[in-house]
């Protein structure tokens, strides 16, 4: 997904594939897309999926979940490596800090300048439709608090890092820290079909600030719910279950991940959000943490992309989980 037209064709197919567009969609897609590479002022990378949401025939929800379904994602990473707003090291040590310190990237980034403000913006449009804002430009209207609530609880927004900020008519605007914060809205939007789902990215400071708001959270339920969960994963016992939500769709969306491995020396950031996924999976199953062990997940990755690259012509290998009992088995494969 360069915003080349075979890859246009490849990204708009699984979107016609999943019943979001008509064939036809692709064709005025790209023909918008053309127009603009011929354009001297206006942006050339602008992404197909980007350009339908544009034209309002998908939302960035959908374009994301379809993408993270088929493994033709662009990580957040990988585009500012590539676009050298940061080296390849200097983004390695970053995303090892961001885990160490249970700290969402954008906000990472942010809080170290590596990434100024201004080109975070614009990086995170352009991947994903969504703008960045300051959660001091929203006024929380306590008339709708019971109907967020039942939406999502105080537990499941302080684990997943995502708050809901405004209720107009059916529709509901979420603040996330993370693009993946979008799977959860796309399994929102399928449990309250009567309500239209929006998004926007938001500093992690802003969304610990108007959580304990929206859910006006006394000293001793956050020490309470601080002993018991942290952002992102469960922690024993793995039996808990929020408000009319179980964590079993967390493992769902988890056991749901993909990776679609060409090139295991060159796709560092694919592993790594593999290996992460593997890792929460575990602790959510009730295994205790091990600690790091990234570069020997990666030598397994390696190995076994080898074994099976050297049994066949195609290079590229589809990694996958599956659960057995309380443990979690990698499964690899030729991509069909």
């Amino acid at each position: 997904m360069r915003g080349d037209s075979s890859q246009a064709y490849k990204t708009g197919e699984l979107l016609v594939r999943e019943g979001l567009i008509h064939q036809e969609d692709i064709g005025t897609a790209l023909a918008i897309q053309e127009k603009r590479n011929a354009s001297v002022t206006l942006n050339k990378t602008r992404f197909i999926g980007m350009i339908l949401c544009d034209l309002n025939l998908i939302t960035p929800v959908d374009n994301y979940t379809v993408l993270h379904k088929n493994n033709k994602l662009i990580t957040l990473s990988s585009a500012l490596v590539q676009k050298e707003i940061i080296s390849l090291e200097k983004m390695q040590t970053i995303e090892a800090q961001s885990l160490r310190e249970d700290l969402p990237l954008i906000s990472l980034l942010l809080k170290t300048d590596v990434v100024t403000m201004q080109v975070m913006q614009q990086v995170l449009f352009d991947l994903f439709h969504i703008p960045f804002r300051s959660i001091s430009d929203f006024i929380f209207d306590d008339d709708h608090q019971p109907l967020l609530l039942q939406i999502i609880d105080s537990r499941m927004a302080k684990e997943n890092g995502i708050i809901p900020l405004v209720l107009k008519d059916n529709t509901v605007l979420f603040g996330i820290t993370a693009p993946e914060n979008l799977l959860l809205i796309h399994q929102l939007n399928q449990q309250f079909p009567q309500y239209r789902f929006k998004a926007l990215f938001i500093p992690f400071s802003g969304f610990s600030w108007f959580h304990e708001i929206i859910y006006k959270i006394s000293k001793q339920e956050k020490q309470n719910s601080d002993t018991h969960a942290t952002r992102g994963r469960e922690v024993f016992p793995d039996t808990a279950v929020t408000k009319g939500y179980e964590k079993q769709v967390d493992l769902s969306l988890l056991l749901g991940h993909k990776a679609a491995i060409f090139d295991p020396k060159d796709q560092w950031s694919t592993i790594q959000t593999f290996y992460n996924r593997y890792e929460m999976l575990r602790t959510m199953l009730g295994h205790p943490e091990t600690g790091d062990r990234q570069s020997e997940f990666t030598s397994f990755i390696q190995q076994a992309h080898k074994k099976i690259t050297s049994e066949g012509q195609n290079p590229d290998v589809e990694f996958s989980f599956q659960k057995q009992g309380r443990d979690v088995i990698i499964l690899a494969r030729p991509k069909e």
